[in-house]
């Protein structure tokens, strides 16, 4: 997992072609025309973005979740938002892979780390993450997903 600000977006460049495409187009694109579960191609489907306005959920009863075949950028634009991470450490999940949605979830403890407007966090298939928590009550978030096939 990496956990930074979007100022610091270049550092990770470094990652690949398809990370720096979808870092630089994180940083610089305007959301005020999209509309929440807007999908937004970037780059067919080896990188694509959703837009979403959606309200924090209490980390009670939370699953993390991953992905297979993609890693996520996920970028919080506006509110307050925690989000909980593990490793997989060869655990199956709770909830059987669905490989149309690229999702499974785990029913395991999570630690999780609080985020303000502008930062964001990077999970591959490895990663456990837990996204959208409310850091105290539940609120208002808005916030980019940038989807980066890694496979």
């Amino acid at each position: 997992m990496v956990f930074d600000n979007v100022k610091n977006a270049a550092l990770y460049y470094g990652l690949g072609d398809r990370f720096r495409t979808a870092l630089e187009w994180m940083a610089r694109t305007d959301t005020s025309n999209f509309h929440s579960g807007d999908k937004i191609e970037i780059d067919g489907d080896q990188i694509f973005a959703r837009y979403f306005e959606v309200d924090t959920k209490s980390p009670e009863g939370a699953l993390p979740e991953a992905h297979e075949h993609y890693a996520d950028i996920q970028c919080l634009l506006e509110g307050e938002e925690a989000v909980g991470y593990a490793l997989k450490d060869g655990r199956a999940p709770a909830k059987p892979y669905d490989p149309e949605a690229d999702i499974a979830f785990w029913d395991v403890p999570f630690d999780t780390i609080r985020l303000k407007p502008g930062d964001f966090y990077i999970v591959w298939p490895e990663d456990l993450h837990a996204p959208r928590l409310a850091p105290e009550a539940p609120s208002r978030v808005r916030v980019l997903v940038v989807k980066v096939r890694v496979d």
